[in-house]
């Protein structure tokens, strides 16, 4: 499979996940309803990818401090990631809170030129990156203060 395809079978996924975030946050426990779903996930990814790579060198994560240290950064950045866009979901709505996640384009292409030293982009590409911008700025000054229904 190409991996554009990939990409959007992943937003796909991640649309729907919001959806149902927001669903289940408004019946159940916000915590033990995102603990619950964070474990089980970690769980089926792993299951996933043991059967289809069941020979995996794990020797590698741990063979030296620069790679053991990012894998910490990494679970760090991740969780944080993971945690605030439920916790955006919970207090506002999934369509919002994506409206905003959206914006993770510019922080890749940030932390790409300060720790890569590396720019990916060209003329449309940084045409790119300012239409996703305007379009954060006008989500939060749109509809940024109103309350979810909940």
């Amino acid at each position: 499979m190409a991996w554009w395809m990939y990409a959007l079978i992943s937003a796909a996924c991640w649309g729907a996940q919001y959806v149902l975030m927001e669903s289940l946050f408004r019946r159940v426990d916000f915590a033990a309803a995102f603990s619950f779903l964070s474990l089980a996930n970690g769980i089926l990814v792993s299951a996933v990818l043991w059967l289809l790579y069941p020979r995996q060198n794990w020797a590698k994560l741990y063979e030296n401090w620069p790679i053991v240290w990012m894998i910490i950064f990494y679970l760090i950045f991740g969780s944080g990631a993971y945690l605030f866009n439920a916790l955006a979901i919970n207090e506002k709505d999934a369509t919002m809170a994506s409206l905003l996640e959206i914006s993770y384009p510019l922080f890749i292409i940030l932390f790409t030129l300060i720790f890569l030293r590396q720019l990916h982009l060209n003329a449309v590409g940084l045409a790119g990156a300012v239409l996703i911008l305007t379009g954060c700025v006008l989500v939060v000054f749109s509809r940024g203060g109103q309350t979810g229904v909940h």
